[in-house]
């Protein structure tokens, strides 16, 4: 049985190839994770409007690129 060390390689992995190494549970729970993730960052930007100006289409594609949504 062949264990995989996640230790730091850059250009080695892709966040794809980390995913085809990850079960279905694991999955779930990172997508999960970014979801929650992604609320927070949108609902701070809203609430912090003075800080971060309005928040705009492009704004918020700019955030759903950075995950795999």
């Amino acid at each position: 049985d062949e264990k995989f060390s996640f230790k730091y390689s850059p250009g080695k992995l892709r966040g794809n190839q980390y995913k085809s190494m990850m079960s279905k549970e694991e999955l779930e729970e990172e997508q999960r994770v970014q979801r929650e993730q992604l609320a927070a960052i949108f609902r701070l930007m809203k609430e912090k409007s003075d800080t971060f100006g309005e928040m705009s289409e492009g704004d918020m594609k700019e955030q759903l690129r950075l995950y795999d949504i």
